[in-house]
């Protein structure tokens, strides 16, 4: 089995923004970076196609497929009070003491990056368990549930999760053989697969 992760287009968002759960638009070349990824894709047959909820990820989805399953384990983290607010207006004591340990220390009114990963990672494993050995899946998602799933299969700490790059457009590929998950690769962009 295959498992592609591919995570959204640009957003029109700038990054001193902290967003995840909120609902933003792609960035004005969305239809440009689309086609790109669509083109990279081109020629991979997925036996199904599934994505989160957010419209950063179901654009990508209807121009993929006009058949792809909304799956909520795949939306991003919800930040809370931080959510659209920008880095700079978080109080810096706040964020270091999320920055410190963002494992298990929640945003107010958010939650943490463990009960979150835990979404991400129960739909994948329920996704591997339940499917065929040469199924090839593709997951449209964000960087968070990438970084949970990625984590999973390496057996790394979640702390370790932002020790990698999951850039806007990237793909990361895991292949399944006989119950043993290896990353094929890992946050790949530009150029055919």
């Amino acid at each position: 089995m295959e498992v592609y992760l591919l995570r959204h287009t640009r957003v029109a968002l700038g990054g001193q923004y902290c967003y995840g759960i909120s609902d933003i638009d792609l960035a004005d070349t969305q239809q440009e970076d689309i086609q790109e990824l669509v083109a990279k894709l081109d020629g991979i047959h997925f036996d199904r196609i599934y994505t989160s909820p957010l419209k950063r990820c179901k654009a990508l989805a209807s121009a993929m497929s006009r058949s792809a399953d909304v799956e909520d384990a795949l939306t991003e983290m919800d930040f809370g009070d931080w959510e659209l607010k920008k880095w700079s207006e978080i109080g810096r004591e706040q964020l270091d003491d999320w920055m410190n340990d963002f494992v298990h220390i929640a945003p107010p009114m958010a939650e943490t990056y463990l009960a979150f990963s835990r979404k991400s990672v129960t739909f994948f494993n329920e996704l591997i368990a339940g499917a065929g050995k040469k199924d090839k899946v593709l997951l449209i998602t964000h960087s968070g549930p990438i970084r949970a799933i990625i984590c999973h299969v390496l057996n790394l700490s979640l702390s370790r999760a932002f020790n990698f790059e999951v850039d806007y457009g990237s793909i990361s590929k895991i292949e399944v053989v006989d119950n043993w998950n290896k990353v094929k690769y890992l946050n790949v962009q530009g150029g055919r697969l």
